[in-house]
């Protein structure tokens, strides 16, 4: 059984962006002779509350390594004035959430009966979510997907857009722009009609396809029933840990910034007001729930949770709140999860709740 862990979190860049590297395997371990060709580097670093340097994990020699302190150097130059929130296990994972404090707004939720409004607002800030990690095991993901992209000059065509995440500051929660990259609520109802998972496609990419690559832009080509004068490029911005040099990372890595900073719309910002004028009963909150599997233990801790908030804010229980709690139990208790897996169940919990407003 794997063994439950409760995430560590920091406001301060020097917990996390301590030095890191790639060591191959020779200067480790000299006396010996390694014949696994696949896996000559050692991923090693220093975290300051360790007392000796940490093996973290094993990689080939493609692999590019990801550093944090590289992100903090980015995220400096581009965001200009912002605030950081991490989760981090002491295995190098770890879940930066960048929120912008001066672009704010108020979620409203139906407040109860007889209750004066609370004094305590429901607000979130614009954010930028990035996952990263020392293992080797999970991907670097932003905005919980591994590429960013952009209309094409020569036709119509729109790839997925950067998704608009948002810090809570009532709970500190991290929240996803999981339907972010729908043009509108009637194709994300459709989508989810279909039976759609957050591993599909929208279905204005039904008329062309991927070839993908390590970090080159997607050549994205045109289906038998298109022209061929209508091929075109989008320019899509992979990050995968293979083919990156330290210089071309932050390059990248800059763009996608500046492509948040100019992002403006979301459409889940639409739907936390529908979930939130959603009222339920909490005996039945678990009903909502029945096509996530989730663990039991977690389940109750949610629906406690938007009981506390319940109290807090002086509104009624709605689905909103449940959300809310879902997400806080996932990532303020224990479970043997891995932070990208967190965030897979949080997709599947929010699409699953918003079917219940659309």
């Amino acid at each position: 059984m794997a063994k439950t862990k409760l995430l560590l979190t920091t406001e301060n860049w020097d917990q996390i962006a301590y030095p890191v590297q790639l060591q191959a395997f020779e200067t480790l371990l000299g006396g010996y002779t390694s014949v696994a060709r696949d896996r000559q580097q050692f991923i090693v670093g220093r975290p300051p509350d360790q007392p000796k340097p940490v093996i973290f994990g094993l990689q080939g020699n493609r692999y590019s390594l990801f550093e944090n302190r590289l992100i903090r150097q980015v995220a400096s130059s581009v965001l200009g004035h912002y605030d950081l929130k991490a989760a981090y296990t002491q295995q190098g994972e770890f879940s930066l959430t960048l929120s912008l404090p001066t672009q704010r707004f108020d979620v409203l939720s139906p407040t109860r009966k007889g209750h004066k409004p609370a004094t305590t607002p429901d607000t979130l800030e614009k954010a930028l979510i990035i996952t990263n990690s020392y293992t080797g095991k999970s991907p670097f993901t932003i905005q919980g997907k591994v590429l960013s992209t952009s209309r094409s000059m020569t036709t119509n065509e729109i790839a997925p857009r950067m998704r608009v995440s948002h810090y809570r500051l009532v709970c500190d929660n991290g929240l996803m722009g999981w339907a972010d990259e729908f043009f509108n609520l009637d194709e994300y109802a459709d989508w989810l009609a279909q039976g759609g998972t957050d591993t599909r496609q929208p279905t204005r990419l039904t008329n062309v396809q991927e070839s993908k690559t390590f970090f080159e832009p997607t050549r994205t080509e045109t289906t038998e029933h298109v022209e061929r004068e209508s091929e075109t490029i989008l320019p899509f911005s992979r990050i995968r840990h293979s083919g990156f040099t330290e210089e071309s990372f932050k390059n990248t890595l800059t763009g996608l910034m500046q492509e948040f900073i100019g992002a403006q719309d979301s459409l889940s910002r639409q739907l936390y007001t529908r979930l939130a004028e959603h009222a339920i009963r909490p005996h039945r909150a678990a009903n909502y729930l029945k096509k996530v599997k989730m663990p039991r233990k977690l389940v109750q801790q949610a629906i406690d949770r938007m009981q506390v908030e319940t109290n807090l804010l002086g509104v009624k229980p709605n689905l909103w709140l449940l959300y809310n709690g879902l997400n806080h139990s996932l990532f303020h208790q224990p479970t043997s999860l891995s932070i990208n897996q967190r965030y897979d169940l949080d997709g599947s919990l929010f699409h699953c709740l918003s079917q219940a407003v659309l």
